[in-house]
């Protein structure tokens, strides 16, 4: 990740507005106990996602390998299965990148019957008292919109869109093994186009993301909204979903008033109009210079309204030592490294 001088970026959102949280009292809670955690990180990254490079990566042969076991989120059912035998992974101890509420580290795995060892990010709260269950949220609602993504590239737009495939770790070698969030890693130059909360990336505006959230919003019926688009391209990870009555879909579901949010900020423009989606607020198509369609309009009448079985919410918790009475825990997830003195997750380190 590049570090410089800390100076407000034109096409960063105003710090302290993202994301918004439908619990904001838990959230500081949670932000007030993982000062130790963030502060120490802040020091050795960006606070912003804007490279991922190959040039940063670490010297795998010097960390050590841990054993997890690999859960996979089942849609049709609205649950997490285990996938799989017991896994081989390396995770560097030290994030590459930091977010609103995770730090990412490169991981090696092997997830693949050919034995070929690959780049993975594996990302870990900064709040040590983070709901297990969070993790979980985040992966059902990545694979949520990896679904919309195939329906949107039904359609032939000008450029296809992608999630990249998560899934969830369990740290078995570990106490109580912690979980963490895994997909594959993307080499690139990261952006955020718009956020839960109706911020636009003005500075690197796309037709193509935006559409894409608008193009979510009539498929599903007015029921969900997928917005906090940002990725490499146009392969997309770390979503958040509005959904008409704030229920499931993790702690970025800002319900109504994130549709509202959303529709405030957002301009039609040659995508949209491509798919036939109700026109709001369009640009002058005279001064569109972004992607535009070979064809003005696509070949079918409308998008059709899909819903999926998934209500946002998991039908059950797996059976994992990370769920076993975490309601009483009183210790944070966070262990002292009596070496150093400080801080560390013990899911890492």
């Amino acid at each position: 990740n590049n570090s410089g001088e800390n100076k407000a970026e034109e096409d960063e959102p105003p710090a302290g507005s993202v994301p918004p949280l439908r619990d904001v009292t838990q959230h500081k809670r949670s932000v007030a106990a993982g000062s130790v955690v963030s502060e120490k990180y802040r020091t050795l990254v960006d606070t912003k996602l804007t490279k991922f490079g190959h040039e940063n990566l670490p010297d795998f042969s010097k960390i050590p390998t841990q054993r997890a076991r690999m859960l996979k989120f089942n849609l049709e059912e609205g649950r997490f299965d285990s996938f799989g035998e017991v896994l081989e992974v390396k995770i560097d101890p030290t994030p590459f990148a930091r977010g609103n509420l995770r730090l990412a580290h490169h991981m090696l795995a092997c997830l693949s019957k050919d034995g070929v060892k690959e780049h993975y990010v594996a990302k870990i709260s900064i709040d040590p008292f983070e709901d297990p269950k969070n993790y979980l949220d985040d992966v059902a609602t990545q694979q949520c919109a990896s679904e919309y993504a195939k329906m949107y590239n039904r359609y032939n737009p000008p450029k296809r869109v992608e999630f990249v495939e998560a899934f969830v770790i369990s740290l078995i070698d570990r106490p109580r093994a912690p979980l963490c969030a895994v997909e594959r890693y993307i080499d690139g130059t990261y952006k955020k186009h718009n956020n839960n909360w109706g911020f636009i990336n003005n500075k690197h505006e796309r037709n193509t993301p935006h559409a894409f959230s608008h193009f979510t919003y009539e498929a599903s019926q007015h029921q969900l909204l997928i917005c906090d688009i940002q990725g490499v391209a146009d392969i997309y990870t770390d979503p958040q979903i509005h959904s008409i009555d704030g229920r499931g879909y993790g702690k970025g579901n800002m319900g109504k008033r994130g549709f509202r949010k959303f529709f405030s900020t957002h301009r039609c423009n040659a995508v949209c109009k491509f798919l036939k989606l109700p026109l709001i607020n369009p640009k002058d198509p005279k001064k569109e210079l972004l992607t535009v369609p070979q064809k003005a309009l696509m070949e079918n009448d409308q998008v059709e309204n899909v819903k999926l079985g998934f209500s946002g919410s998991l039908n059950a918790l797996p059976k994992l030592p990370a769920f076993k009475n975490t309601r009483r825990m009183k210790e944070p997830l966070i262990s002292k490294n009596k070496e150093t003195g400080t801080c560390c997750n013990c899911a890492l380190l």
